[in-house]
């Protein structure tokens, strides 16, 4: 059953892919994938290497900086685990989500080689799942507080002004909600923090009682929060750097966002490729690029363009490091693929 449920996946996120590439062909158009097929495939116009190359650097860069991120929530709860070992092992989670997610999926291949040696393996799965949060999270601020400053200084006043304004608010009022109630933690007595806890362990299941709790003691942590936004931030950058460079490795005078622009697109193009039952995103993560691309008065088929490419070199950075990973690792220490049956 789990095999079907796993090809259905596959068999879903591949055939909107196609689907998507289908309605952005447009044969005759000088703005469909058509053209950039004809001019480079046909042609053999040559592609913008420099700009591929600086896209691979950008997007590992910003991949990197996530295993930073984890190793610094594993070290505040005193999960020994050294730095090498923490991006080690969230590699080749890296590798598993973006290719193998559909069998078992990068985040329990990082559980299953975290617990191997903890006896906490309940809280080390939790900042497992912590870890995703502040990355959405940091994602979604980031789109609007990027977006905010940039009306501010009147940056936003031609073109797609009132698409990236409308995203801005929703993006901000949404982090406005969150943070509020983040806030009231602080004024949460101790008391009713145990009793929650309780609560969740008798009605729900001990793992929630867990995750409540490693959640409170990084509430305490305010410090060691705002170093992992720090880092999210830093990382969300060389992303949409990354999808930007994309962009201009077969693009020839098709229109396409501006920079400023995308630090508003490729957040939310990210959050949408995180959406379930889409094996690394394919198939979703080219609709809502193409769509953003189209929302902002850019060419749709562009948008899906970059996706794909943007996903070549995910396809790259993932096989490399993995392959890297294993090779440097010690003997009998680096996670295999964990029984799912």
């Amino acid at each position: 059953m789990r095999k079907l449920f796993d090809l259905f996946k596959y068999l879903l996120a591949f055939g909107l892919l196609a689907f998507v590439v289908y309605r952005n062909w447009m044969p005759g158009s000088e703005n469909g994938l058509e053209a950039v097929w004809q001019k480079h495939w046909i042609e053999k116009k040559p592609l913008n290497l420099a700009s591929f190359l600086l896209c691979n650097l950008l997007f590992f860069t910003g991949i990197l900086l996530t295993q930073v991120r984890w190793h610094l929530m594993m070290r505040a709860q005193d999960l020994g685990m050294g730095i090498w070992n923490t991006i080690r092992i969230g590699f080749i989670g890296f590798f598993f989500n973006t290719l193998l997610p559909g069998s078992v999926g990068g985040d329990l291949v990082k559980a299953a080689a975290v617990c191997k040696n903890q006896s906490r393996k309940s809280v080390a799965v939790t900042i497992i799942l912590l870890d995703r949060a502040i990355a959405l999270w940091g994602l979604i601020f980031f789109s609007g507080g990027c977006g905010a400053i940039f009306w501010s200084l009147g940056y936003l006043e031609e073109g797609s002004a009132a698409a990236a304004k409308t995203l801005i608010k929703f993006n901000l009022g949404f982090c406005g909600v969150t943070a509020f109630g983040w806030y009231i933690l602080k004024y949460l007595p101790m008391w009713r923090v145990e009793r929650f806890e309780k609560r969740l362990r008798k009605y729900v299941a001990n793992p929630a009682a867990e995750f409540w709790l490693t959640f409170w003691r990084y509430r305490q942590m305010p410090g060691v929060v705002m170093i992992s936004f720090l880092i999210s931030w830093s990382a969300h950058v060389c992303l949409t750097l990354a999808f930007y460079e994309a962009a201009q490795v077969l693009r020839d005078t098709q229109s396409i966002p501006g920079l400023l622009e995308h630090f508003l697109i490729v957040p939310i193009g990210l959050v949408i490729q995180a959406a379930p039952m889409f094996p690394g995103g394919a198939g979703i993560g080219e609709l809502g690029f193409g769509a953003l691309y189209s929302w902002f008065g850019a060419d749709r088929a562009m948008g899906v363009l970059a996706s794909l490419v943007k996903r070549t070199a995910s396809w790259i950075v993932g096989i490399t490091c993995y392959l890297l990973c294993i090779y440097l690792a010690p003997k009998n220490s680096a996670p295999t693929e964990p029984s799912v049956e």
